[in-house]
Formats: structure tokens, C-alpha cells, sequence
């Protein structure tokens, strides 16, 4: 089950430094456990980095998601509906959390897609945009030395 404070708003967090944070390590990191809440941290001219529970992104570590989201893009290639669209962009906004497999999965399926349907295929740009922005993840996770 999704831990219903992962949608919290950053603006609803409570707002630290960087310095506090190394001042208060072990209070911020055991308030945040145990009363299930985030910090932003914040510091001008930084950017702002969140720090919250691990347990928040569980469900994103789970096999089980990747499954879902290649079953989802799979379902909305070829439709003329909204579907593409909400799929594509649902997919970019985590694609940072999804693993390494299902990266490469949606680039296997909409290069044989668009194989199989000789370049042509309804809504062509969002899957343009789905796949290239799936090899941009792919390409710095190489860069990175975390992709196997």
C-alpha cells in the first residue's frame, strides 16, 4: 500500500538548512521516522533536497511497478485516445525511480513498435519523446556506472 504522506507538498514540510541538519542529524532523522513527515532542505543559492522516510518509495522498488508501467505504455501505443499522453507523462515524472529493466523495456518495445508499424503510428511524438527521454535516463545511468 502507497504510504499516503509520499504526495505530500513541499511547501507543507518543514524547512531546514543544511547546517541544521549536520547540527541535528539524528533528531531530524528519528522525528522524521517515527512521525512519518519530510524536511526540506533549503539553503539559498542550493538546490533544495527533501529528506524523508525511505519507506515512502517502497512501492517504486517493487518489481511489480516496472511490470505495471511497461503494461501501461504497451496498452496506450497505438491508441488515438488520451491515454497515450497520461501514460507518457506518468512514466517521465518517475522515471528516475524506475530500475534499469523496465528502462530498458520501454526502449525495446517502442523501437519495435515503430518497426513494426514502419515509423507510423498515432500520437508518434509523445512515444518520440517517451523513448528519448528513457535513453537520457539510460545514458547517465551508464555515465554514472549504474547500469548493468
Amino acid at each position: 500500500m502507497i504510504n499516503n504522506r509520499i504526495n505530500m507538498k513541499t511547501e507543507d514540510m518543514p524547512k531546514i538548512s543544511r547546517h541544521e541538519l549536520g547540527e541535528k542529524l539524528d533528531e531530524i532523522l528519528d522525528k522524521a521516522i517515527k512521525e512519518n513527515t519530510a524536511f526540506l532542505i533549503t539553503d539559498e543559492g542550493k538546490k533544495d533536497l527533501v529528506l524523508c522516510p525511505a519507506r515512502w518509495y517502497d512501492p517504486f522498488r517493487d518489481s511489480d511497478f516496472g511490470l505495471i508501467v511497461n503494461a501501461a505504455i504497451r496498452y496506450a501505443m497505438g491508441r488515438q485516445t488520451y491515454m497515450p499522453l497520461s501514460v507518457s507523462d506518468f512514466t517521465i515524472g518517475f522515471m528516475p525511480m524506475l530500475d534499469n529493466r523496465t528502462i530498458q523495456v520501454i526502449i525495446n518495445d517502442i523501437t519495435e513498435e515503430l518497426r513494426f508499424r514502419n515509423g507510423e503510428m498515432p500520437q508518434l511524438d509523445i512515444w518520440l519523446h517517451l523513448k528519448d527521454k528513457a535513453e537520457e535516463e539510460r545514458k547517465q545511468r551508464q555515465d554514472e556506472g549504474r547500469w548493468s
